[in-house]
């Protein structure tokens, strides 16, 4: 009898030969206990293919240890030699010069700046941060502490390293190791890196560093009232952009007021989220989650908030965005560019523009780059140059360095002292840092075309450095007489046909760079001095 659809016997399966109910002497047991055994040698084999692949990582996460052991051992050698005395004279370009250089002159103000003259012994230490820094593509900061671990992991830290360069812990152990130790007299380092080296071998980072922790608290000499008060002079806030639009900014302070801080938005957004849940005008999906309402809470405070001493009142951020002109007519979803940090959204942009008290006008060829115009108003004052290169170069040009042209000082490249002329072709931002690197170092540079820097280092290294932005010089207009009035012409009859627009479909300009000074978008005021603003026409 045939059974129907819902009658079909389910899938079956070889039966398991050590299954009690499973009857040894049935015809069909040789063919399930060897379906059996071909299963479990396939399960055996992936259990071999696992091992063999977890080995390899293994293997290549051991040689990534001795390779950064070997690197602490070269930076630290590094390190000792260029702080010998006499290793240090011959680094400052003074030694082999005729005549001493002078101290750093800045030209981002009207009047210059003096900057006194580095020692040997600095001289020495930023010669060997920098070259650090652009060799391994790294950041000043980030080479500089990378040349500190390393000296330490050579010093007191010994073991530590040997264990690195075997294979037996990784860098990552060793930095945990190093942040404790960092607080400890360096007498005491050594002792205290062996104590915690066998933990290292077994330990997970993040459980290391626990222990790590709790050991230093018993073993520091000092009290925690003592350490606290030294902690507290290394407070501060700083920014590091982010992916798509994004930013964090960090707040390093004590810890009472760091969680009472955080305790309070908390707080605020609770209360917000209630209101939010009670209007029914906003819509369950728009309603925000607590982690948002505290990031809004902590905009407002911080672009509008005023100390309890007043500090702060009248006070507000400024940034520069460059808008390509149809993406602020509406017509385009083009990204800006915000300084210091890249592609920031249209509707970002817009909105920026929105609230933006003043701008500068900057048409420019989309292919060529050439300027075409940066607005009569503007033209020939030296203010207006300096925003231009600052909307030219966008932050620092030597090699690595990211902080914004707007914190920075205007170079000459080829020293006005020395027949260097001051127009866009000899003028570059360094910041300050990086400023009397150029000046008090072997680091010389060479402005090529278009803001183009060549950097020849002192071990004799070549690294360009490009502008943000390509833009062509600024003009400069002749000096005419008033032009004579044009003649009366009589009006044109008017035309039953609209008026044609002379403005392009796709128009040869296509940017305008303006000045933000407050990049909340909480409350946005119409185009208020915007020469594209309603009824206003471009070109």
């Amino acid at each position: 009898m045939r059974l129907s659809g819902y009658e079909q016997p389910a899938e079956q399966f070889p039966a398991d030969p050590d299954d009690p109910g499973h009857d040894a002497r049935s015809p069909d047991a040789g063919a399930h206990a060897q379906a059996h055994r071909g299963r479990l040698a396939l399960q055996a084999q992936a259990q071999a293919t696992l091992a063999r692949k977890v080995a390899q990582a293994g293997k290549a996460h051991r040689r990534i240890a001795k390779a950064t052991a070997e690197r602490a051992r070269a930076l630290a050698e590094l390190q000792r030699w260029s702080s010998d005395p006499a290793t240090a004279k011959l680094l400052n370009p003074d030694h082999a010069a005729e005549s001493a250089r002078g101290p750093v002159r800045t030209d981002a103000d009207a009047s210059p700046r003096k900057i006194a003259v580095w020692e040997d012994q600095e001289i020495a230490r930023r010669t060997i941060t920098t070259e650090v820094a652009c060799s391994l593509r790294l950041a000043d900061r980030t080479a500089e502490n990378l040349i500190s671990e390393s000296a330490m992991f050579a010093g007191p830290m010994q073991a530590t390293l040997t264990a690195m360069s075997s294979g037996e812990i990784s860098y990552r152990h060793g930095q945990v190791l190093m942040d404790q130790l960092s607080f400890l007299p360096r007498e005491e380092a050594a002792e205290f890196d062996a104590r915690l080296l066998p933990e290292a071998k077994v330990l997970t980072v993040g459980k290391l560093a626990v222990k790590a922790r709790r050991l230093r608290e018993r073993a520091h000499p000092e009290t925690l009232t003592t350490r606290a008060t030294a902690a507290v002079a290394e407070r501060g806030v700083w920014w590091e952009g982010r992916a798509d639009g994004m930013g964090t900014l960090t707040w390093y302070g004590t810890a009472v007021q760091t969680q009472a801080a955080h305790d309070r938005l908390t707080r605020i957004a609770q209360a917000a989220q209630n209101q939010e849940r009670q209007d029914p005008s906003i819509p369950e999906r728009g309603r925000r989650t607590i982690g948002q309402i505290c990031a809004d809470v902590m905009a407002d405070l911080v672009l509008d908030g005023v100390t309890p001493t007043g500090t702060g009142g009248g006070i507000r951020g400024s940034v520069m965005v460059t808008v390509p002109v149809f993406t602020l007519m509406g017509r385009t979803m083009e990204p800006g560019f915000l300084e210091g940090y890249g592609p920031i959204p249209a509707d970002t942009a817009q909105e920026i523009a929105a609230g933006a008290p003043s701008f500068t006008r900057l048409l420019v060829h989309p292919e060529t780059g050439a300027v075409l115009s940066v607005g009569k108003e503007h033209y020939r004052v030296p203010a207006d140059t300096r925003r231009w290169l600052r909307l030219r170069d966008g932050t620092c040009l030597f090699p690595g360095c990211t902080r914004p042209a707007s914190h920075s000082d205007i170079d000459h490249t080829t020293a006005w002292e020395h027949g260097g002329p001051t127009d866009s072709d000899n003028l570059a931002h360094l910041c300050r840092d990086h400023h009397r690197v150029k000046h008090h170092t072997l680091w010389t540079v060479v402005q090529e075309p278009g803001g183009v820097l060549r950097w020849n280092s002192p071990a004799g290294e070549t690294h360009r450095t490009y502008p943000e932005t390509t833009l062509g010089p600024p003009p400069t207009l002749a000096p005419t007489t008033q032009p004579p009035a044009p003649p009366t012409v009589p009006p044109a009859p008017r035309s039953a046909e609209p008026p044609t627009s002379d403005l392009p479909e796709d128009p040869p300009f296509w940017t305008l760079p303006l000045l933000g000074k407050r990049p909340n978008t909480a409350r946005i005021s119409p185009f208020e001095g915007c020469p594209c603003g309603p009824g206003r026409r471009i070109g």
